[in-house]
């Protein structure tokens, strides 16, 4: 009997714990704290795609454009994939075995833009399909690419390599890859501002842009 009340008392503490640790995290402030010292010359464009509820890769491109300023430019789908997430990865594995691009509502032509920050979930190690429609419509030679993504603790496998692969005759810069949320942190409606605040954008930004542009 001591001993089932020892477990219980440890099962109370560990999920009061461990409710209190995601209020403290979904509670802290995500608002830049150093200074912005670097910002991309020229005009500006961030493209993104972005599925899941909590919006990972949304948040972080709206963190980008706060920033770096520009025009925020998101890829709809005529047909979005089908929600909860599970049903979204088995969409989209079908669409990459079987080769086939999802039709965008409309494809932005980006011919005034010299910066083009390029964003995406990683899916199956690489960037979205939707990305994909995407730059079959815009190579994007001659501009300047930040890539940026999000994953779920997974990394972002191929997804520069293939980006270079898709617009070879850009100048791809150094990508920001931040982890945003899981499965059961999706659930939980927890996303990218769990782990990283607006300071891991003004950090890349100071990198990127710091000194000449036009090497």
């Amino acid at each position: 009997m001591k001993i089932t009340l020892v477990i219980f008392a440890v099962i109370v503490v560990a999920a009061v714990c461990g409710t209190v640790g995601w209020r403290l995290l979904a509670n802290r402030p995500s608002q830049a704290t150093i200074p912005l010292t670097a910002k991309p010359q020229g005009k500006v464009a961030i493209v993104y795609y972005s599925q899941s509820q909590v919006q990972n890769t949304a948040t972080l491109a709206r963190w980008i454009q706060k920033h770096a300023g520009g025009d925020l430019i998101a890829l709809e789908l005529v047909t979005p994939y089908p929600e909860p997430y599970p049903a979204t990865l088995k969409a989209v594995e079908r669409d990459l075995n079987e080769g086939r691009l999802p039709k965008l509502k409309t494809i932005p032509r980006l011919e005034g833009y010299d910066v083009v920050f390029l964003g995406s979930p990683i899916w199956y190690g690489s960037y979205a399909p939707p990305l994909e429609t995407f730059l079959r419509a815009n190579a994007l030679a001659g501009k300047t690419v930040a890539p940026f993504c999000t994953h779920g603790g997974s990394g972002e496998g191929r997804f520069v390599a293939d980006l270079r692969k898709a617009c070879p005759q850009a100048r791809m810069l150094e990508r920001l890859s931040l982890r945003g949320s899981n499965q059961i942190e999706r659930r939980l409606k927890r996303g990218l501002s769990l782990r990283h605040t607006e300071d891991d954008v003004v950090n890349w930004l100071n990198r990127l842009f710091a000194g000449p542009q036009n090497d």
